[in-house]
Formats: C-alpha cells, sequence, structure tokens
C-alpha cells in the first residue's frame, strides 16, 4: 500500500511539471514580444531613432538573454532587460535633446553676426553723409573765393568751417574703418566656425609657428593677457614679410570660443604691423580651445 502511494505522488508531480510549462513559456514570450516591440517603436522613430544605437544593441541583448533564460534566472533576466530598453530611449531622448541645444547654438552666432553687419552697414550710411557734408562746405568756400563778394572776414570764416567740416568727415571716417574692420573680423569668425571638425593642413618642414594656449587668454575669454600679447607682437615683427596663418583648435564644446580667439590674434597680428594674415578653419582639439600660428 505504501509503495502505491509513492508512486501515485510521483506520476501526480510529473504531470503537473507538464502542466505548468506551457504557462511559463507563454508568459516569457508575452515578455519577449513586449520590450522588443518596445524597442522596435524606438528604431522607427524619426527623431529618436538615429541616436543611442550602443544602447539599443544592448538592450537587444538583453532581451535574447531573456529569451533563452531558465525559470530560475528568468526575474533577473525580466528586470535587465526591462532596464536595457528603458535607458535606451532615455539615451537617445538625451542625445536628441543635446542635437538641438548645438542647433540653437549655431543660429544664435549667426544673428550675431548679422547684427554686426548691420552695424557696419550704419557706420558706412553716416560716413557717406559725413563726406557729402564735407564736400559741401568746400565748395561754398572755394565759390567765396572766386567770387569775391564777400568780405575777408566771411571767406575766412567759411574757409574755417571747411577745415572743421573736414576734421569731423575725417573723424568719422576713422571710425566707419572700425566699423568696417568688425565686421570682416565677425565675418572671419563665422567662415572659421562653418570649417566644420576638419583640421587644419600641417605645418610644414622649416615653417616657423607659435602655440598659444588657453594661458594666453583670460578665462572663458578671447582677450589676450599681456603675456599672450607680447608672444604675438614679437611674432608678428620677426615675420611680419611672411604670410602668417592663424588656425584655431578647439574641442567639441569650445569651438565657438576657438574662432573667436583666432579673430583676435589677427586683430592682433595686424596691429603690430604684421603683413599678410589669414584665419584658417577650426580644428579638433582634446580640450579647451587654442590658436596656433605658423609663418610661411
Amino acid at each position: 500500500m505504501k509503495r502505491y502511494l509513492v508512486t501515485t505522488l510521483a506520476v501526480t508531480a510529473f504531470v503537473l511539471g507538464f502542466a505548468v510549462m506551457p504557462a511559463y513559456a507563454a508568459s516569457k514570450d508575452a515578455d519577449v514580444a513586449r520590450l522588443s516591440a518596445d524597442l522596435e517603436q524606438l528604431d522607427a522613430n524619426p527623431v529618436l531613432g538615429q541616436y543611442a544605437l550602443a544602447q539599443r544593441t544592448l538592450a537587444r541583448n538583453a532581451i535574447a538573454d531573456l529569451q533563452n533564460a531558465g525559470r530560475s534566472g528568468r526575474d533577473h533576466a525580466l528586470f535587465i532587460a526591462e532596464q536595457r530598453v528603458s535607458l535606451a530611449r532615455a539615451s537617445a531622448q538625451v542625445d536628441a535633446d543635446r542635437a538641438k541645444l548645438d542647433q540653437l547654438q549655431r543660429e544664435h552666432d549667426q544673428i550675431m553676426l548679422d547684427a554686426s553687419q548691420a552695424d557696419a552697414a550704419i557706420a558706412r550710411a553716416e560716413l557717406a553723409r559725413q563726406r557729402l557734408q564735407y564736400e559741401a562746405a568746400v565748395q561754398q568756400a572755394q565759390m567765396l573765393q572766386e567770387q569775391g563778394a564777400q568780405s575777408a572776414q566771411q571767406a575766412q570764416q567759411a574757409q574755417a568751417e571747411a577745415v572743421q567740416a573736414k576734421r569731423l568727415a575725417a573723424a568719422q571716417a576713422r571710425a566707419a574703418a572700425l566699423a568696417r574692420k568688425e565686421a570682416n573680423l565677425a565675418v572671419a569668425a563665422t567662415k572659421a566656425l562653418q570649417g566644420g571638425s576638419s583640421s587644419a593642413p600641417a605645418t610644414g618642414g622649416g615653417h616657423a609657428s607659435l602655440h598659444l594656449s588657453a594661458s594666453a587668454f583670460a578665462a572663458g575669454s578671447d582677450n589676450l593677457t599681456a603675456s599672450g600679447r607680447r608672444r604675438v607682437a614679437d611674432f608678428a615683427r620677426a615675420h611680419g614679410n611672411q604670410r602668417i596663418v592663424v588656425e584655431p583648435r578647439g574641442a567639441s564644446d569650445s569651438r565657438v570660443l576657438a574662432g573667436r580667439r583666432a579673430v583676435a590674434v589677427e586683430a592682433a597680428l595686424a596691429a603690430a604691423g604684421a603683413g599678410q594674415v589669414s584665419v584658417g578653419k577650426v580644428g579638433s582639439a582634446t580640450k579647451g580651445a587654442a590658436v596656433e600660428l605658423r609663418a610661411e
């Protein structure tokens, strides 16, 4: 009787095991299908689908591990797979937001360039107006001298007015020249930023060069320090009869600052008497924003 009871229990447990296995397999397949569908939805997203490729690969591997997991390891494999899918979606969103921020920064730089060009146009218009006033004053003085209808005092007064107008026009011309130079520097900075991530050509053998690291500028600024201005001036005097190429180099978060610093160095070279100065494209750097000078 006892032997019969043991045999009956063993057969019952065996039958129940076969009955539970299909239910367990169905539950596991449902989780795999759900997570796979979430990942496919992320792949098909027109915006997020182009980001977080590595995280999506890890999520697919985790889903495959869940599909192959045994009963004892299923809960852990399911947790890992769900976390991987969630992490892939979050990483894709972060990358998309970062790309949008970069686009907004480029648009801001373009707006600043347009404003600088508008200021230069206003300065040119003012210069033209002052030039017309000066020419009118000179013509009036000449007419008074030729006709002789006015007294000597009136002629002297008209001449004084012409001299004053000439001085005013000269001052306006200097202001307009400075405005044009500022606009040209802004255009050069924009051209440097539009160079993308490609580096400037390597310096050939025998060419003099000067490296200006971040320490040559005020922190976070394009203003040269006293030491930096002295080094730039010495380089300009030593190679004033050569063509000097200014090559900005910046990390991914410092490319705009590198371009601005290159424009500041170009202005310092011109002020020191350098003849031919050109600004190259922004090259890559591992850290910070630096400027390379090369005399050719």
